[in-house]
């Protein structure tokens, strides 16, 4: 029978998450890969039990990465240990925040930073527009879904002050739809 290697510290788990956090770039799904390594490697736990609580963290609303550390400390250490991988994800991206308003507010006055943001903003809706046409490539469509789509799209651009009430709508308006069965072409 093998034996189990003792309950990760919950130092341990902390600084893990901290470590992974603080030097991860890319997001939530940049991140998952590395958590997996690190507790496989480290024997908390194998490679399906982890992807099985990825798979938990993705059905839960929130980040999923934050999500899924949190779940992860659950398994490892129980509440204690969801607290401390809680901190550890949240405390690199809190002070980050900060340190880039503190240091943006004697900086934004450059006109080569405002330059820069410009053009990222450019570079962003980019990516977005890039994601967006694969994903539309992926789905099936039906008329109905379709107009829902451009009309959403449209209320979103042209009443940007009601944005949260237009998303809900066009949730639920989704979900009734689909709840209806539609026919898909």
């Amino acid at each position: 029978m093998e034996k189990k290697p003792p309950a990760p510290h919950l130092r341990d788990i902390f600084l893990t998450f901290l470590s992974i956090s603080a030097l991860t770039i890319g997001g939530g799904y940049a991140m998952i890969p590395v958590f997996a390594d690190r507790i496989v490697k480290k024997q908390w736990m194998d490679e399906k039990e982890f992807y099985d609580l990825f798979a938990m963290g993705q059905a839960v609303p929130g980040p999923m990465a934050l999500n899924t550390a949190v779940l992860a400390g659950n398994r490892l250490a129980g509440f204690p240990g969801a607290v401390v991988s809680f901190l550890g994800i949240m405390i690199p991206p809190f002070v980050t925040i900060i340190f880039v308003s503190l240091v943006f507010t004697r900086i934004s006055e450059f006109a080569f930073v405002r330059g820069f943001l410009k053009g990222s903003y450019g570079v962003v809706i980019g990516l977005v527009a890039a994601m967006i046409v694969k994903m539309l490539k992926k789905q099936k469509w039906s008329v109905l879904e379709l107009v829902i789509a451009v009309l959403g799209a449209a209320a979103l651009f042209f009443f940007m002050n009601y944005s949260l009430p237009i998303f809900f709508g066009i949730a639920l308006l989704c979900y009734a739809v689909n709840r209806n069965g539609v026919n898909r072409k």
